[in-house]
């Protein structure tokens, strides 16, 4: 009897074995990429408008304070051959944030075409396309055009 249990136990033990698959996890990100088009200012000069009021009031006396607070935006802010930390501002209005991986990758194009060193030299603006992918508030930069 023992033989027989053993010869029945056996097969069934293969066949759970053989009946297992083996499974595979794949993950497939996708990235998009995007194409600005516009002029390379300095990130460290930018600065962006906005606008902040504030108002008190008092009961007691009837009166109300209104304070406002204004920044007026700078895009005055041509790229030199000392600039480390880029921008791009589109015809829209949009301005890009560079990511510090594309900031140092726009050195070395910027420092490399003689082009560019031109404009740079006598200040004018830098008009460029950029590819990318969106990463939270910035972008990292895959070209530079």
């Amino acid at each position: 009897m023992k033989k027989f249990a053993v010869v029945a136990v056996i097969p069934l033990v293969a066949g759970f074995l053989c009946a297992q698959s083996q499974s595979t996890q794949t993950t497939e990100t996708k990235t998009t990429t995007t194409t600005w088009n516009g002029t390379l200012v300095d990130a460290n000069c930018y600065t962006t408008h906005t606008e902040h009021k504030e108002t008190t009031s008092n009961s007691a006396n009837r009166e109300t304070t209104t304070t406002t607070t204004k920044t007026e935006t700078n895009t005055e802010c041509p790229v030199t051959t000392t600039t480390t930390s880029f921008g791009l501002l589109t015809p829209t209005g949009q301005y890009v944030h560079f990511d510090q991986p594309s900031n140092t990758r726009i050195v070395e194009v910027v420092k490399g075409n003689k082009k560019w060193t031109k404009y740079m030299e006598d200040r004018q603006p830098l008009k460029v396309t950029v590819v990318g992918e969106p990463s939270g508030d910035v972008v990292v930069m895959r070209s530079i055009k």
